[in-house]
């Protein structure tokens, strides 16, 4: 083949590939980007009711004090991200610094609430 030909080949190879790391694809895993969740919640249609999730904090408020210690930006709330009109809900921490969500995740590797959680940067 000719050069022109593999350097063709080449520029295709680095753009697809770019695509892929940029749209989600292989590689999105393992780089972060700002908003992004490290856990994956579970879908709408599989989450508990709201009644749970509030008892479940009531229950855990003890633990909820304690990652809204971790800083400032730092705030335990029900949340129903499948919309008002479902029953659904989880725990949603919001954090603002780079340093909150590791402390958050320390946390929550030894204690839990029970219902599902999403770690969201604001």
């Amino acid at each position: 083949m000719t050069k022109k030909r593999w350097w063709g080949i080449g520029v295709a190879i680095v753009l697809v590939g770019g695509l892929l790391v940029a749209g989600g694809g292989i590689g999105l895993s393992l780089i972060p980007f700002p908003g992004k969740q490290d856990v994956a919640r579970p879908e709408c249609g599989k989450l508990p009711s709201r009644s749970e999730v509030r008892e479940a904090l009531s229950q855990h408020r003890d633990l909820a004090a304690r990652l809204e210690r971790v800083g400032k930006g730092v705030s335990v709330k029900v949340e129903a991200p499948c919309g008002d009109q479902a029953d659904e809900a989880l725990i949603r921490i919001v954090y603002h610094t780079k340093e909150e969500p590791d402390a958050v995740s320390s946390i929550l590797a030894d204690h839990s609430f029970g219902v599902p959680v999403e770690l969201i940067e604001r």
